[in-house]
């Protein structure tokens, strides 16, 4: 069996389910694909012992099977929704058993009542609200940013400062990058206005020429210690938006960028958060770095973080990518090729979805991956090689 460097029931004790589903009434900053969304709950049972929520297309026998074989302690409750109807009567059910949940998005009042709430559910929603940045952060790793008014980015003051990152100020959940806009061009903020029209305001951010993208991973105890789990490198798109991560088993974590994390983490331990968070850390040139999101709920690149030193000692392979794939084929093929894969030591997968067994008729399966290497040239001729046997991105 493979070992996390931690489970969730260490962090969050045993009495508490984790609920990693988005409510269908407050998605609008989140990827707007359901099956997306729902293959994200399916990494979290690799984390076992915790109770856990999770889409039943991405808990099938043969998915929970395929994490088994991959070396994954499952949890022993498992809790499945298969549409939307299921999982708010899934909600409504653990809420009125008097369940405490520990949730990964915002919900509303009326579908997961406050009693239910880990944590003051306000406090979650202050935590992720990117206008609340400068209160989590120390200045000196703050990027320069101010908090403005929709109807200020047609203002041709603000094309002068171009490029700029415009950014949602929301107490609704976000992910992804489907909250955020990368401005260059006054055409890019008027189309920006347009985007964020349900905003009141916005965060308008000056954009960094970032060498490494840096995802820090922490666990704070219900006692307020902060603990750091790791790194990993995200990957994005010209937009922002998240393209997986790379995990390099022996890369270390610059000081300054630990130290401004840790600040981070301990002040949103002293608003009251306990839990696992993700601190998105820029590396600039010369060598300082700046804080651009925080993450308080369990990150893309926190179940690879948790088991990059297990891999490393099983396969002998140092480093790792989060990729997220589509298969040619059925559900069964997919599984063919992921076991050949994981056979010749290419691939660990952390999730897979049967579109047949949710509500999505005539789309691909997923799956979610770490693809292995000795190096990230020969990780990436294994997504070749990966794409050659049906799995493709």
């Amino acid at each position: 069996m493979l070992q996390p460097a931690m489970t969730l029931s260490s962090v969050y004790g045993g009495n508490l389910v984790y609920f990693p589903g988005s409510s269908p009434h407050a998605t609008h900053w989140l990827p707007n694909e359901k099956m997306t969304r729902d293959l994200r709950t399916g990494g979290i049972t690799a984390i076992g012992e915790m109770p856990v929520v999770c889409a039943a297309s991405v808990s099938t026998p043969e998915s929970l099977g395929l994490l088994r074989d991959a070396g994954f302690k499952l949890p022993a409750e498992i809790f499945r929704y298969c549409d939307t109807a299921d999982y708010l009567a899934l909600v409504g059910k653990l809420c009125a058993s008097g369940r405490k949940l520990a949730v990964h998005y915002v919900h509303p009042a009326n579908e997961i009542p406050s009693v239910n709430f880990w944590i003051p559910p306000s406090v979650f929603s202050f935590l992720n609200n990117k206008a609340n940045l400068a209160k989590l952060v120390l200045p000196a790793h703050l990027p320069e940013r101010e908090i403005i008014s929709v109807d200020q980015l047609d203002n041709p003051d603000l094309s002068r400062r171009l490029p700029l990152v415009i950014k949602a100020v929301t107490d609704e959940s976000t992910g992804g990058g489907v909250d955020v806009r990368i401005c260059r061009t006054p055409d890019d903020l008027r189309q920006a206005a347009f985007y964020f029209g349900i905003c009141r305001t916005v965060v308008a951010e000056k954009f960094l020429s970032i060498e490494r993208n840096l995802c820090l991973h922490f666990a704070v105890s219900k006692d307020g210690h902060v603990g750091y789990l790791g790194v990993a490198e995200q990957v994005s798109d010209e937009q922002g938006g998240y393209q997986g991560n790379w995990l390099d088993a022996e890369s270390k974590c610059p000081e300054a960028a630990l130290e401004a994390g840790l600040a981070a983490a301990r002040r949103g331990a002293g608003y009251g958060y306990w839990g696992v968070l993700g601190v998105d850390i820029a590396m600039l040139a010369d060598g300082s770095c700046k804080i651009f999101d925080l993450n308080f709920r369990i990150n893309g690149s926190t179940v690879p973080v948790l088991y990059m030193e297990a891999i490393r000692n099983r396969f002998n392979k140092p480093v790792a990518k989060r990729c997220g794939f589509k298969a040619r084929g059925s559900y069964r093929d997919m599984l063919d090729a992921v076991y050949q894969a994981m056979a010749r030591s290419m691939l660990l997968p952390l999730a897979s979805c049967d579109p047949d067994a949710g509500p999505y008729p005539n789309q691909p399966p997923r799956l979610t991956a770490l693809v292995l290497g000795s190096t990230r040239a020969e990780v990436l001729n294994n997504v070749r090689r990966l794409s050659e046997m049906g799995l493709y991105l």
